[in-house]
């Protein structure tokens, strides 16, 4: 028995499954849609860019930890001491000495901070 609930829509092909996938947040929506529509699951997976498979993969990686949980790819994150007011999104994580640490996007720039020293921003 599964604790996902049923999809309210219906997926009629490969590139739509891909769309999904693209659009996907979370390990646990990954893995419901490649379970209901395991027939287009290779032919979906070929039809997603680098970017996105290497956004799945992450997802797969770190589906467990509660980082993941405060602070979703994509999310909008700033430093905690941070004074000129730089928000940036959620790229990758990685682990030291059991600490979490965050990979983020400023702009151009590719920034890493402690988990514990940033805080969760909504874009205004």
């Amino acid at each position: 028995m599964s604790a996902l609930p049923v999809p309210d829509f219906t997926i009629n092909n490969p590139q739509e499954l891909a769309s999904y996938l693209r659009e996907s947040v979370s390990w646990r929506e990954i893995e419901a849609l490649t379970r209901n529509y395991a027939h287009w699951k290779e032919e979906a997976w070929a039809l997603l860019s680098d970017s996105d498979r290497d956004r799945i993969k992450t997802l797969k990686r770190w589906k467990d930890s509660a980082i993941v949980q405060k602070f979703p790819l994509g999310t909008s994150v700033q430093r905690l001491d941070d004074t000129e007011n730089l928000m940036g999104e959620v790229i990758n994580y990685w682990q030291a000495y059991g600490v979490d640490y965050i990979t983020f996007q400023v702009g151009q720039d590719i920034d890493w901070c402690r988990a514990s020293n940033l805080r969760r921003r909504e874009i205004s």
